[in-house]
């Protein structure tokens, strides 16, 4: 049960870290700020390759399918017998 309660709370604080990316990015900060360029690096191995299989008329979607997947994951995990 503890291996299950970790993976779920990792997903959850990286569900945290993609909406910080996106409202970030309504915004113009800093890029030079520590914790940006840390929300940046965390986020865009996930992001990345979603945005290149994902492209739509310049629209960018991949925080969207990056936060539904994480939402598919924590429930298989919070499936009993996980």
């Amino acid at each position: 049960m503890g291996i299950s309660r970790l993976l779920l709370a990792v997903l959850q604080l990286y569900s945290y870290l993609l909406l910080i990316r996106v409202i970030l990015s309504w915004v113009n900060p800093n890029p030079r700020n520590s914790l940006l360029l840390m929300v940046f690096k965390v986020t865009e191995p996930v992001l990345g390759p979603l945005r290149a299989l994902f492209q739509f008329r310049g629209f960018d979607f991949s925080p969207i399918l990056a936060l539904l997947l994480i939402r598919v994951l924590m429930s298989v995990i919070a499936k009993p017998g996980f």
